[in-house]
């Protein structure tokens, strides 16, 4: 499944779910955390930002993208 992540109204990111997730990070829009022992929290998206499968992009940015 291809995802995308849309930070600001723009697509940042087309690809695995773990492609958008490090893009993410990368420029800020996704920040990662962890408990006290070392385990990783899940990654929380800022509030401008969306993760979500590239099938249930609104259609005003699948065309702009393509």
């Amino acid at each position: 499944m291809s995802w995308v992540i849309v930070p600001d109204g723009r697509i940042l990111c087309r690809g695995s779910r773990e492609a958008c997730l490090c893009a993410g990070e990368r420029v800020g829009a996704i920040a990662c955390a962890f408990h006290a022992d070392g385990t990783e929290l899940a990654p929380s998206i800022e509030r401008t930002a969306v993760l979500l499968p590239e099938r249930m992009l609104p259609a005003r940015l699948r065309r702009r993208a393509a």
